[in-house]
């Protein structure tokens, strides 16, 4: 046998919280990049049917691979399957498990990419309506088959990034997404630069879906390099194999099914949301730019507390150390909410000033702000839920339990296209507000039920999650009076964008101060726990 070449995850809550920092960090890069890619679309291509149809043939492959194939999947399920071998130092083991993950994974998505390519242009072309029906399905076709390769490399990325993840690399896997991120910002400016705005989608030249199309996947391609390359440095190097011959794949493909299930629930109801928003001039790309403030915090906290948490989960359940589970799992969620619940506060009381600050361009006029402003409040409750839910998975997944979390997909996936069911005879920005607030109670309402099953299954403990939700909710409240008069105030004494961008920068540095006070007032014990973290950073540091 070889040897892994790093050891495993430390112990504490200051380990933890520090390998979560690490996440955080890197991950605070791709996720700014990402959001400038998604601002740079709406400045270039604008409130347009041709953004909309850009936009939501840019999205299909994350949902066809994160949502369809992957979601939890990659980084709850094959981590821990990792971890076993790992803990043995047996790398050929790791290696076979892996690479032969990635290659089910691969024949899977040969099935599911015919119909995505078949059934997306017909989505947009069922809600668009009209002259623009015709030109969003002949437009989005030719997208959809020159971005659709992009879920087989994901597929490689997201494989490597468990092979990172469960060797405790977390640095790299959160920090090469950017690179994808700069590399559609190039070609977004090279598109400005050379091609005039268009609105009619009839107008648009193929030579422009061409380099919108194939360079956004050659950005797709180095992000997998990257993973690729940093899955060798931990000692396993990826490469596709006839993973249903490996009983030990086969069962973990079994095993994965529920998951699958889960995943797919997710992409269906971000899918339908999209549709919907279709019927809005620029409703696509409004609501992707608030989509992705939605998802900021969660990439920023909860993914990487959920990553952090997740060997070390996996290890006490194999060792039946319930308690010990237990006590993990509600310090995590804790830390996460400490976070989440003061950024969910921000975007209601922020989302016009947001709004303003980031619609440059095209979708720079009031109905673009108007769209993007509402959409971020809509969604801001959802934030929580979703920090909820991803960790209350991971926890399930540690545990070897695929059906809990399916069961309250089920629930929030439900509870969500009933209200967009309802939100559908709405129009304008009362339809995307709608949206919005459908899908933030259908995770709240998932959260709800994973939560409450996982404390029927697990023994009482030290950190009382009520006690501290209760504190972190009443800290959250207090900072929303004066984030909101500074974001009042602000643009009235300097106008123009810079009121706006100052007005957005100046909130958010007065709501985080008055929060941090709240809760160094009520002794609360996230800030040792970031103290602690830190330590455990300088600490492996310098190991």
């Amino acid at each position: 046998m070889t040897a892994v070449v790093l050891t495993a995850p430390g112990v504490g809550a200051g380990a933890a919280v520090g390998d979560s920092m690490t996440v955080a960090g890197w991950t605070v890069v791709s996720r700014v990049t990402g959001l400038a890619r998604v601002v740079a679309i709406g400045a270039v291509l604008g409130p347009t049917f041709l953004g909309n149809t850009f936009q939501f043939a840019n999205v299909l492959p994350n949902l066809v691979y994160y949502g369809l194939l992957a979601g939890s999947l990659f980084t709850s399920l094959l981590v821990p399957a990792l971890v076993r071998h790992v803990d043995t130092h047996d790398v050929l083991a790791a290696r076979r498990i892996a690479g032969g993950f990635l290659g089910v994974a691969l024949v899977g998505l040969l099935l599911l990419v015919p119909l995505a390519v078949v059934l997306g242009p017909l989505a947009l072309q069922a809600t668009a309506g009209g002259s623009h029906a015709a030109g969003q399905l002949a437009v989005s076709t030719w997208l959809i088959v020159m971005l659709i390769p992009q879920v087989f490399l994901y597929a490689v990325a997201g494989t490597c990034a468990a092979v990172q993840n469960s060797t405790s690399r977390f640095g790299l896997a959160a920090a090469a997404p950017a690179v994808e991120n700069l590399g559609t910002l190039v070609v977004l400016g090279v598109v400005a630069a050379v091609y005039a705005p268009s609105r009619d989608l009839a107008s648009v030249p193929a030579s422009e879906l061409a380099l919108l199309g194939l360079g956004t996947t050659a950005a797709v391609a180095v992000h997998a390099g990257l993973q690729w390359c940093g899955a060798r440095r931990s000692g396993v190097t990826v490469l596709p194999r006839r993973g249903w011959r490996d009983p030990e794949v086969r069962a973990l493909v079994r095993h994965a099914l529920p998951a699958l299930a889960q995943a797919g629930l997710y992409a269906l109801q971000l899918l339908t949301l999209l549709v919907v928003a279709n019927r809005v001039a620029g409703g696509v790309v409004a609501f992707q730019v608030a989509l992705n403030f939605y998802a900021l915090p969660v990439a920023l906290v909860a993914t990487p507390v959920a990553l952090s948490l997740l060997p070390r989960l996996a290890r006490q359940a194999r060792q039946g150390d319930a308690e010990a589970f237990r006590e993990e799992l509600a310090r995590g969620l804790s830390f996460a909410l400490f976070f989440t619940v003061p950024a969910a506060v921000g975007y209601v009381v922020l989302a016009e000033p947001l709004a303003r600050a980031l619609a440059f361009g095209q979708l720079a006029g009031s109905p673009g702000v108007t769209l993007v402003a509402v959409s971020c409040a809509a969604l801001a409750a959802g934030v929580v839920g979703q920090t909820a839910v991803q960790i209350g998975s991971y926890a399930c997944y540690a545990r070897g339990d695929t059906s809990t979390p399916l069961q309250a997909m089920r629930r929030q996936a439900a509870t969500c296209l009933l209200g967009v069911l309802l939100a559908s005879t709405l129009d304008g920005a009362a339809l995307l507000a709608a949206l919005g607030t459908s899908f933030s109670v259908a995770l709240l309402h998932g959260a709800l039920f994973l939560h409450h099953r996982l404390a029927r299954q697990l023994p009482p403990g030290q950190v009382r999650l009520g006690r501290s939700l209760l504190r972190i909710s009443a800290g959250a409240t207090l900072m929303a009076a004066p984030v909101w008069l500074v974001a009042w105030a602000v643009p009235v004494l300097v106008g123009g964008r810079l009121g706006q961008e100052t007005a957005l920068l100046a909130g958010a540095v007065v709501g985080a101060g008055a929060f941090l006070v709240s809760q160094a007032v009520s002794d609360g014990p996230e800030l040792t726990w970031v103290r602690e973290g830190i330590a455990h950073l300088r600490a492996k540091t310098a190991a």
